[in-house]
């Protein structure tokens, strides 16, 4: 059953099997969106390319092995 209008946890009936089920694939559907969204601007910036492989392989200058204090 797909949802018509979005369910929160106020209006939820956590014991209707459907209603939870609709619920819960609102908040994969918005979660993939937002992955997406992140995906294609990493990728817009350079950053990973169309596999989401890493293309930035330095380190922030903080983050270097020759700045590290506690190492």
């Amino acid at each position: 059953m797909l949802a018509t209008k979005r369910i929160t946890l106020e209006t939820l009936d956590s014991s209707n099997k459907e209603q939870l089920d609709a619920f819960f694939e609102q908040i994969i559907t918005a979660g993939m969106e937002k992955v997406r969204a992140e995906t294609a601007e990493l990728q817009a910036r350079g950053l990973l390319d169309s596999e989401g492989n890493n293309l930035n392989k330095e380190l922030r200058p903080d983050m270097r092995p020759e700045v590290c204090t506690f190492c």
